[in-house]
């Protein structure tokens, strides 16, 4: 074998080393561990090694966690809020540490087929099921925010629910692109 193709040899070794390692500790639901049992699964996928997770009652909160925000006064949260319940149960108000002011928004489509947000009263969460707070769909606006979060920091979050259940859950903030 030439000194060329040995080097090209040891190379593609090296690489296809180094892409199996990344993969085995790289986020998403490839077999990282959950943080607890409520937090197995969010919907069917993996929470997040890294996100929040709380409970208290029949409601457990999984994947919680806050991207950095694209403007400095204005964020969002997202997470999954699972029911164990047998009565139906909603989402009906929320606070967090960084904000003088959370909601619960909704993004729909307008009649033009445009991407909306509004407020919304709740986000419902029937028994025995879930719901997902995420982009493009129901989460939680912080808006207000006299400080924006920066990754590696944290965002304590205040759930009240219809019930009178409230859970509070430490939402960790992630770069935007980041899909632990």
């Amino acid at each position: 074998m030439s000194p060329a193709a040995a080097r090209r040899g040891f190379a593609l070794g090296a690489a296809a080393l180094a892409v199996a390692a990344l993969a085995g500790c790289g986020g998403g639901s490839g077999g990282a561990a959950a943080p607890s049992a409520t937090a197995a699964t969010a919907d069917g996928a993996a929470a997040g090694r890294d996100k929040g997770s709380a409970s208290s009652g029949d409601i457990s909160v999984v994947g919680a966690w806050v991207p950095e925000p694209a403007r400095p006064d204005v964020g969002a949260a997202y997470m999954t809020v699972r029911n164990s319940g047998e009565e139906d149960d909603a989402l009906v108000a929320a606070s967090s540490s960084v904000s003088s002011e959370t909601g619960i928004h909704i993004t729909e489509a307008s009649d033009s087929g445009a991407q909306v947000m509004k407020e919304a009263d709740e986000v419902p969460v029937p028994a025995g099921g879930s719901a997902r707070l995420e982009s493009g769909g129901y989460h939680l606006m912080l808006m207000d925010i006299p400080e924006a979060p920066t990754a590696g920091e944290a965002v304590e979050l205040t759930l009240e629910f219809g019930s009178g259940t409230e859970v509070e859950v430490r939402a960790p903030v992630l770069k935007r692109n980041d899909t632990r």
